[in-house]
C-alpha cells in the first residue's frame, strides 16, 4: 500500500511540475515521463531497502563470528 501512495505521488508531483513549467506541449509525454520517474523511484528506494537489509545480516554474521573468536578461554 505505501509503494501505491509513493508512487502516486511522485506521477502527481511529476506532473504538476511539467505542467507549470511547460516541459511539453504533448500531455502523453510528460504522462510518460511521469511514470518513468515513478516507476524509477520506486525500483531505487526497493534496492537501498535492500541493500540495508543485506548489509544488516552481514553485519550480523560478521559480529557473530568475531564473538566466536574472541571468547575468553575455559568458558562457554
Amino acid at each position: 500500500m505505501l509503494w501505491k501512495l509513493l508512487q502516486l505521488s511522485v506521477f502527481i508531483t511529476v506532473m504538476f511540475t511539467g505542467i507549470y513549467y511547460e516541459w511539453t506541449p504533448n500531455g502523453y509525454v510528460l504522462t510518460l515521463l511521469s511514470l518513468g520517474a515513478s516507476f524509477a523511484a520506486t525500483l531505487i528506494l526497493s534496492e537501498f531497502f535492500r541493500l540495508l537489509k543485506w548489509a544488516s545480516q552481514a553485519r550480523r554474521r560478521l559480529l557473530g563470528q568475531q564473538r566466536l573468536q574472541h571468547r575468553p578461554p575455559g568458558r562457554w
